[in-house]
């Protein structure tokens, strides 16, 4: 190898080791295929743990990410032709060592034949761009259900496929331009954590950017159940806890956070937790409501619900509502829509907030005047006034 081509082999390993470094939650393999003559080698990197162990000949080691490719570059020199081929969740970057030359080139992982024909399903919308693609995202859909595990896509499952693809689509925009380094999603009452897995997949291999994605719930069988599925998916930037929203401290940094379908008070607890931690972006489908079905009055309009069902209804609309509202006085700028029909279900409001830093009097005002008219005091109004009690000062209050 020429003096040159050995600096720009240097320099572009340089990037790998980087890559190793910085993006090992994501790494998959590197493997190396050594040519001399007729003869080839193959060397393996994977990850065990927090370690990675390269196998090369019958012998296994662990090393570190310069030592892996100080031994890439140490092989190179002794044989004919040597590639290495670096695989990224959703990427894949080929380096080649030959006479004529060092290059690299990254690009996408390409989907199978057999992706690619479940993708085609005669079932599903032609004229829709779909976000989680399933000739992209095989493994995540048939970990979650969506796909048979011959990779072809089960038709009782569209119906769901397309509410998750729609969902992605109705928060993409607030995640589409934010700066942050890294994007900590914490999804609070996560359940069996599809949608977790989802906006991870999302996140990293539609948008490119790098996460954490942190789910939260008091079932201790799901929290096992999530787990098992995000080591099977090699999903190492996911972790999962056991905990009970109404004592769970968040941690710093945190960007989003989702809930779907938290029943009842968990919806509060969610908002509580995203309030507390000043998400950036809320996003949460909340589900069934009984908090403020005893406590609420509709002065000079009780007629309206002597009827129960009526009253249930009125509940519904209240509770959300408020919900929103009061993501507004503490500062959201909030947009509720309906994300799927209501066909599927009636509890298929998605409330979307995003935090402007400001304060909002008027909202503040408007949240007082229509709960001391209704009479009601919820969860998430204790856990607000909780937070009104304490006193902490994080880095933001000391900025000037």
């Amino acid at each position: 190898m020429q003096k040159g081509e050995a600096a720009k082999l240097k320099l572009l390993l340089s990037g790998i080791s980087a890559r190793l470094t910085k993006n090992r939650d994501f790494f998959v393999q590197a493997v190396g295929a050594f040519t001399s003559g007729k003869k080839k080698f193959e060397a393996k990197l994977t990850r065990e743990g927090e370690d990675y162990r390269l196998r090369f000949q019958g012998a296994e080691r662990t090393v570190d990410a310069d030592g892996f490719c100080t031994f890439f570059a140490e092989q190179a020199e002794k044989f004919d032709e040597a590639v290495l081929t670096y695989t990224e969740r959703g990427s894949v970057v080929t380096l080649s060592v030959t006479p004529r030359g060092v290059q690299m080139k990254q690009a996408e992982r390409q989907a199978t034949t057999e992706e690619k024909a479940a993708a085609a399903n005669p079932l599903l919308d032609p004229g829709r761009q779909y976000l989680i693609r399933v000739d992209r995202a095989a493994a995540l859909l048939r970990e979650i259900g969506i796909l048979t595990a011959d990779g072809k896509l089960k038709n009782d499952m569209i119906r769901k496929y397309n509410q998750i693809d729609h969902y992605v689509e109705l928060v993409a925009p607030m995640f589409e331009q934010d700066d942050s380094e890294e994007i900590v999603l914490l999804d609070c009452a996560c359940g069996k954590s599809y949608l977790s897995f989802v906006m991870n997949y999302y996140l990293h291999e539609v948008l490119r950017h790098r996460c954490r994605v942190i789910g939260v719930d008091i079932n201790e069988h799901v929290i096992d159940e999530s787990r098992a599925m995000a080591k099977r998916l090699g999903y190492h930037n996911m972790v999962f806890q056991c905990a009970d929203l109404r004592t769970y401290q968040p941690p710093k940094g945190v960007t989003a956070v989702i809930s779907l379908h938290a029943c009842d008070i968990a919806t509060d607890l969610a908002l509580a937790t995203a309030i507390r931690a000043r998400a950036k972006y809320i996003a949460c489908v909340p589900c069934c409501h009984k908090e403020l079905l005893d406590q609420y009055t509709l002065p000079g309009l009780e007629p309206l619900t002597k009827f129960g069902v009526f009253k249930a209804r009125f509940n519904d609309v209240l509770t959300d509502s408020m919900r929103a509202l009061k993501l507004e006085a503490e500062g959201y700028k909030v947009s509720v829509v309906e994300y799927i029909s209501p066909l599927d279900t009636p509890k298929n409001l998605l409330i979307r907030a995003v935090r402007t830093g400001r304060d909002n009097p008027r909202a503040r005002k408007e949240y007082d005047a229509v709960r001391q008219a209704v009479g009601t005091t919820s969860e998430l109004d204790r856990r607000c006034a909780e937070m009104d009690a304490e006193f902490f000062v994080t880095d933001e209050d000391l900025i000037l």
